[in-house]
């Protein structure tokens, strides 16, 4: 018993040695390994738009960023996070992959009930993420969460703001609103910015996601007569619809969205072209000329895309050794105390509760392509 006992004593000890031995090993050798950054995909109807928009800007970045040696010594590689049909238990099945798997240094997703329960996760796995949800409980769901996207109460101020200076006749509004926690809260915020310029929530209908059909849902709010509809659905498949429908039924008031009518489906679309505005994000013309082609062909969600990597390689750069482990504490403790970034396309302001105040446009559509209006920088919306 007590020779087994030494064997197997030995035994250990020599296995013992040469896991350390291949741990060493493989340490040094992590500077020259890949650095994955997780990116948010989706198949259903309005996000699958974005998600191929995200992943075309953060592909032209690290094209661009590989080309000129990577990250300290190490190659960028985008790794696709699946979140479904904006399905929170999908999207953690996906993470966890991600995390523990493919190891990602840091993530740029949306959905706001993904986000929010999902937070808890994101940090405990001490990874720096990037939200373009625009929902208000996202950031306070997780300390490593930034957002990148304007939140639900700065579209809707923005946009009553401007319906009241150019659309002075609009006095009331409906909301035809997406049936979760995000078009809940963007309805409630859109009626409370409304309230403060004097235009009053006359009616408000919710819809499944991705709805195959909207005009039961149309027919009641027209039946309150508003002078406005707003359109707070995830996707822009289904603000085409919400225009296509209104129309059909007789509307020819305004309709307005926020940045889910920033899609090419929506550029193309001839009865958005009058009596339509969206507010979203903006490509000023010193940016990058292949984001702005990019943007034109894919929508409003590719220069996020590009604007993460950007950021998150300048992060990695100023506060990673090579050879270094990526901390997303680090990362995001970096952007705060810095607050007052410009990025090859867009000035923002990040903020310590998360929070981010970063430019935002009104557009038109005209000849098939999207019209600026207005632009609103980062320092006048603060």
């Amino acid at each position: 018993m007590t020779t087994r006992l030494r064997s197997w004593g030995r035994a250990a000890l020599i296995g013992m040695a040469a896991f350390a031995a291949l741990a060493a090993s493989i340490g040094p050798a992590r500077a020259a390994d890949d650095l994955p950054l997780g990116i948010c995909q989706s198949t259903a109807q309005g996000p699958a738009k974005f998600s191929a928009a995200l992943w075309k800007g953060a592909e032209i970045a690290i094209n661009e960023i590989n080309a000129q040696g990577g990250v300290n010594g190490r190659k960028l590689k985008p790794i696709p996070v699946d979140v479904g049909n904006n399905d929170p238990a999908q999207a953690r099945l996906s993470l966890n992959k991600a995390i523990d798997v493919d190891k990602i240094a840091s993530l740029v997703c949306w959905g706001t009930n993904v986000m929010v329960q999902n937070g808890p996760l994101i940090d405990e796995a001490d990874v720096a993420s990037f939200t373009m949800s625009s929902g208000t409980g996202v950031v306070k769901a997780s300390k490593l969460t930034q957002q990148l996207e304007a939140v639900t109460t700065l579209y809707c101020k923005v946009s009553a703001a401007h319906i009241k200076a150019k659309y002075p006749s609009v006095k009331t509004f409906a909301v035809l609103y997406v049936n979760y926690e995000f078009g809940i809260e963007l309805r409630d915020k859109c009626e409370e910015e409304f309230g403060k310029v004097g235009i009053k929530l006359v009616a408000s209908e919710g819809h499944p996601n991705a709805p195959p059909d909207l005009r039961a849902q149309l027919t009641k709010l027209l039946e309150a007569k508003p002078d406005a509809i707003y359109l707070a659905p995830i996707g822009g498949g289904t603000v085409a619809l919400g225009i296509r429908t209104a129309r059909e039924l007789g509307y020819a008031g305004l309709l307005t969205t926020y940045g889910a009518g920033d899609t090419p489906d929506i550029y193309n679309l001839k009865l958005a072209e009058g009596n339509f505005f969206f507010v979203s994000n903006e490509v000023p013309p010193n940016a990058p000329e292949v984001v702005k082609k990019a943007t034109a062909e894919f929508g409003g969600y590719t220069p996020a895309g590009y604007e993460y990597i950007w950021l998150v390689s300048k992060l990695i750069r100023e506060t990673t050794k090579p050879g270094e482990a990526v901390s997303g504490k680090t990362l995001i403790a970096k952007l705060r105390t810095e607050r007052d970034i410009q990025t090859p396309v867009n000035r923002y302001l990040f903020k310590d509760d998360g929070n981010t105040t970063r430019p935002l446009a009104i557009f038109t559509i005209e000849n098939g392509g999207r019209k600026l209006e207005r632009i609103l920088s980062a320092k006048e919306l603060d």
